[in-house]
């Protein structure tokens, strides 16, 4: 009911997303790196060269690629060795969620560091999803590191209207998108997805953005980005992770959420507690000048 409500033309979501001029740079960078599609002649070349660009951007890379999130057992020291060595398709996901995690400053009515942990955890299980099941999507790991998006920016955009909102969820309504709606007319699923829409994103991660919060079994496709990070949101949020904003999901089972491709994925990851030191390992390097 509520996404129904949330996708429908919205003038005033509309403006808001054409205030949000502060990405501009996530855009830029954003678009080249997305525009480069794995299996093109010299793209692994021409991504290194778009991070190489930006001398802030390569050492966060090369902090990343040399960090306890990859483990890799030799030291990496440029750009292009990066690419060659974790792969093109790695290199592109993580370079663009560093590039999110950047562009976004510090929220006022959301906590900071929970939203950031929780959307990687989220980002690293469905990419631990997506590998396991054999699907390997290209953007899984983005798709969960960006699926929230449109709260951090709507709280940028219309922080009242936001801090409205929780203070009426908090206040007794049935659910944040319900005090949203009420409130801005829109949520902040669907503002996401227009804003990462207006990025020019691919299809998919623009659906999965919008539609993370629908329940699996209301996804006509199991196997589609959105179902994978509709699942893996469910699992970390199971596992007691808040979003900065709303508490964790305890009545929901972490074991009903972890089917078997997944439980063996992470066993072999060290389990949840090796998929958050991984967490944080991407944290300390992303948001380290």
């Amino acid at each position: 009911m509520h996404a129904e409500a949330s996708m429908r033309p919205n003038s005033a979501m509309d403006d808001l997303v054409r205030t949000m001029t502060d990405l501009r740079p996530l855009s830029m960078v954003a678009t080249q790196v997305l525009s480069l599609t794995e299996g093109q002649q010299f793209s692994a070349h021409q991504l290194a060269s778009v991070i190489a660009s930006d001398q802030v951007l390569t050492a966060k890379t090369l902090r990343l690629a040399n960090s306890a999130y990859y483990g890799f057992p030799r030291r990496i020291t440029t750009v292009r060795d990066t690419v060659v060595l974790l792969g093109f398709r790695a290199v592109r996901s993580t370079t663009l969620a560093t590039c999110l995690l950047e562009a976004m400053p510090a929220s006022k009515t959301i906590d900071y560091q929970p939203f950031w942990r929780f959307s990687l955890a989220v980002g690293v299980t469905a990419e631990l999803l997506s590998r396991a099941e054999g699907t390997r999507l290209d953007e899984a790991f983005t798709a969960g590191v960006l699926h929230n998006i449109g709260l951090l920016a709507l709280d940028q955009a219309a922080p009242r209207g936001l801090a409205d909102a929780v203070a009426r969820w908090r206040g007794g309504a049935p659910s944040l998108e319900q005090a949203e709606l009420e409130v801005l007319g829109f949520t902040d699923s669907a503002f996401g997805g227009a804003l990462v829409e207006s990025w020019n994103f691919p299809a998919p991660l623009v659906d999965a953005v919008r539609d993370h919060l629908l329940h699996p079994d209301a996804l006509p496709d199991p196997s589609s980005l959105t179902a994978c990070v509709v699942r893996a949101r469910m699992f970390v949020r199971a596992n007691g992770l808040s979003d900065g904003i709303e508490r964790p999901d305890v009545t929901e089972s972490a074991e009903e959420w972890a089917a078997p491709p997944l439980s063996t994925a992470l066993s072999r990851t060290g389990g949840m507690p090796g998929l958050l030191e991984r967490v944080e390992a991407f944290m300390d390097s992303a948001l380290t000048v």
